[in-house]
């Protein structure tokens, strides 16, 4: 049936009438999931077919726009888009034919620009000099400066954004003497900062006005001059329009999409929108259509809408003991108590889901730590002070197909996994395939399986992070699967299977993520889709861990790879800036700036509180753990409580802020509460639920209205994204507000991170002019026509304004 995409200027009361165009059905066999952009790189970028169309022998066509061609491959797995000299537009599309259906992916032109980075000797001899910081992941001898003209230089193509760095010179690190940009690191010291990008001015914003139901159409405004549409994975094509009016799309024009009639006959469909004004993007749109119709209640959304996703993790042996039966701590006396067995096993994740812990809080999926069968004896760490430890946390696999028998039984867990589904609840089990025990069968079977430990220099391959980040050991006990074989890459992703088909789990948290080679990922994926998500038509989620840059992030998501990563990053900067009483709020507003470039306005990337590998938040926000101090040794060495309940109020503002931006908010285990801790294991204590204290059970409390916030209104779901500027005199960068707006939904968080209470004033856009605001967290606010202001809100707080339109 024809749809027709229309564009109208409503202030000018003229309708256009674009290109109609045939979609087809949703395709249940060569793709799944929404085909991701393609950001372009240089002058040819190379494309996996198999991330897009799942059988891609099935191609029998590709179309470009015209300033790139198009070459595929004779087996058609790869295609090269080749520059061809002409103009490159800022958004464009790619289009597939396979099978008797058309496949679209939106093409983003590539972001990288020169930059040089110099550094003046002052007549100083040095053998070598190199940068080492976000652009080598803090690896030392990845990038080396040259000498010109008695200055050592360093040309770069980066893209736009914040890079943290210091200058080694013969190696000693030092900040860079001719940059006068300095940044907190976060951990006591100053980094040099450089910044690129960011003189073409401000870009465009879209955001949606209203739908209409009846005419199944939907209303989009904003500042762009062109529109890239797609619904699902096909765009929605139109004719030239602008030049009719010079060019002129100015705040306040609006298009119109009426919803393609075949979105009817799917349950769950998108429609995404991209936008662009010159050479800047906009932010990015996604609206959830049920059977065509727009979704504007959260409550038509389920636990498989990963936006709907409010996830908790804990780790099994220290979370509850609900069977002492299966107690079984390693009896050496090397190993002291806080890295030995607990007691907490699956029975005791059931107990909590049963007596409904969890539908308290407000989570909907759990996020396990690994139940693999680990040793039972003690191991020694490899670096100072070697101290010996258990596999409690279950990162030591001796089996990767059965569960340890500590933690319960395969048939427990499978009942595990019911009894969360029967709670409408997802599970998400942490995953090990970059490594296993030395007392895993496989080692002694397979060892052509695995990287080396010994180097050609003599050197061992141990924690060497970026220097051999494919290959490189955690522990002289802990071999390093060798992806990079076949064999090795089939079996690694036929365990994870097993855990996916046995169990019916919704997804996996991926350990050590960027220590594996991508092409892993992909296969993995693969098989996802093909065996599970495609015969089920259930979506299954995952995520990985990669500690690095955005951009070294970022290569592990898409299309046929993962779906999401922690978003490190953001953290470590919303934890300078909340645990902290002198970072400014501009670093924030900036870092998330640039996740949404990276990896979009809708990401679903994990916002965390805290993890197992880093010590609490709290305990640097009360001022218990200092910034410059050994966080592992601190808690070993003493124990670490909080002495300044200003902790909590920084703790609740940190949680405020995950539940209300966009990805996917995950509480560690004891953050709902405030537990306290050093760096591992001190910051992986036994969980407690009772004779909580008043400020605990307070975040408590705080946390459980926020998630129940984020999952009724769909503004915190899918809303789009704008900071917000204070208009009172003497405002500074310890407040901090943007407004989150999706159709009749929107919503303004407001944080004070001052010492004082504070009385702030904030514009409003035309679209709320009729809404009806409400603090939801009890501060008192007026309404002046554009303008709200909020009366006294306390120091070291937040407030929530929601809007009814």
């Amino acid at each position: 049936m024809l749809s027709r995409l229309r564009f109208s200027f409503l202030q000018l009361g003229i309708l256009f009438v674009l290109t109609s165009i045939l979609l087809p059905a949703a395709s249940q066999t060569l793709s799944f999931g929404l085909m991701q952009p393609i950001t372009l790189s240089g002058d040819t970028t190379m494309v996996i077919t198999r991330d897009y169309i799942l059988q891609p022998s099935m191609i029998s066509n590709v179309t470009t726009p015209d300033f790139l061609q198009a070459r595929l491959s004779d087996n058609k797995d790869t295609l090269l888009l080749i520059r061809n000299g002409r103009e490159m537009q800022t958004l464009s599309t790619l289009h597939f034919s396979a099978g008797n259906e058309m496949f679209d992916v939106l093409l983003k032109k590539p972001r990288k620009i020169p930059v040089s980075i110099s550094f003046d000797p002052n007549g100083k001899k040095y053998t070598q000099v190199n940068i080492v910081g976000d652009l080598t992941n803090w690896n030392p001898n990845v990038l080396h400066m040259q000498m010109v003209n008695g200055k050592w230089v360093l040309p770069l193509q980066l893209n736009p954004g914040r890079y943290q760095y210091q200058i080694v010179a013969d190696g000693n690190w030092f900040l860079d003497p001719g940059n006068k940009d300095s940044i907190d690191n976060g951990i006591g010291g100053y980094n040099s900062l450089l910044n690129v990008g960011g003189s073409e001015g401000d870009a465009p914003d879209i955001y949606t006005v209203w739908e209409d139901s009846l005419t199944n159409t939907l209303d989009v405004s904003g500042s762009a001059e062109h529109y890239v549409v797609f619904w699902d994975n096909h765009q929605l094509t139109y004719k030239e329009i602008y030049s009719q009016h010079e060019e002129d799309f100015s705040e306040g024009k609006d298009i119109v999409i009426a919803v393609p009639e075949q979105a009817k006959s799917v349950k769950r469909s998108q429609i995404r929108i991209y936008a662009y004004r010159g050479n800047l993007i906009s932010n990015d749109l996604l609206i959830p259509l049920e059977y065509g119709k727009v979704i504007t209640d959260s409550k038509l959304l389920d636990r498989t809408d990963f936006q709907k996703t409010i996830m908790y993790f804990m780790m099994v042996d220290r979370f509850v003991n609900g069977d002492k039966s299966n107690d079984h701590p390693v009896d050496d006396a090397r190993v002291m108590p806080q890295a030995n067995y607990q007691g907490g096993d699956l029975a005791g994740v059931k107990q909590k889901i049963d007596d409904g812990y969890f539908e308290k809080l407000g989570v909907n999926t759990l996020w396990i730590s690994p139940v693999f069968q680990n040793p039972m004896g003690a191991y020694q760490e490899f670096p100072e002070p070697h101290r010996w430890f258990s596999g409690y946390h279950g990162y030591w696999p001796i089996s990767l197909s059965k569960v340890d028998v500590r933690f319960g039984t395969n048939a427990e867990f499978k009942s595990l996994v019911d009894d969360a589904h029967g709670n409408d609840m997802n599970i998400f089990l942490d995953y090990v395939a970059n490594h296993i025990h030395a007392e895993h069968p496989l080692w002694t079977s397979h060892p052509e399986w695995f990287s080396q430990l010994d180097l050609p220099d003599g050197r061992k391959n141990l924690r060497m992070w970026d220097e051999n980040r494919l290959t490189t050991w955690f522990e002289p006990y802990m071999p390093s699967f060798d992806h990079s074989q076949p064999a090795v890459a089939e079996a690694c992703a036929d365990s994870a299977m097993y855990w996916l088909t046995t169990f019916g789990i919704d997804g996996f948290r991926h350990d050590a993520t960027k220590h594996i080679e991508t092409e892993f990922w992909r296969l993995l994926t693969f098989k996802i889709k093909t065996e599970v998500a495609i015969p089920q038509q259930k979506p299954i989620y995952q995520i990985g861990e990669t500690f690095g840059s955005r951009e070294l992030i970022g290569s592990y998501i898409g299309s046929g790879l993962l779906d999401a990563q922690f978003d490190f990053d953001l953290y470590f900067d919303a934890r300078a800036v909340f645990a902290s009483g002198d970072i400014p709020f501009s670093r924030l507003s900036s870092s998330l700036k640039e996740s949404f470039d990276y990896f979009g306005w809708h990401h679903v990337m994990g916002n965390i509180s805290g993890n197992h590998d880093m010590a609490r938040f709290i305990s640097y926000a009360s001022g218990d753990l200092k910034w410059n101090e050994n966080a592992k040794e601190a808690g070993w060495n003493r124990h670490i409580t909080i002495t300044d309940t200003i902790g909590y109020a920084r703790l609740k503002m940190l949680q405020a802020f995950n539940m209300t931006i966009p990805g996917i908010p995950i509480i560690y285990y004891g953050d709902e509460i405030g537990i306290p801790g050093g760096d591992d294991p001190d910051n992986r204590r036994m969980m407690y639920f009772d004779s909580l204290n008043r400020f605990e059970k307070d975040v408590f409390n705080t946390v459980s209205k926020l998630t129940q916030l984020r999952s009724n209104h769909m503004a915190l779901l899918f809303g789009d994204f704008e900071v917000l500027q204070e208009q009172s005199a003497g405002s500074n960068d310890l407040q901090f507000a943007y407004l989150r707006s999706y159709f009749n939904d929107a919503v303004i968080v407001v944080f004070n991170r001052s010492n004082e209470q504070v009385t702030l004033s904030y514009p409003l856009p035309t679209r709320l002019l009729n809404a009806i605001p409400q603090a939801q967290m009890g501060t008192t606010i007026n309404r002046h026509g554009y303008q709200i202001d909020i009366l006294d809100i306390p120091a070291n707080s937040f407030e929530i304004i929601t809007f009814d339109r």
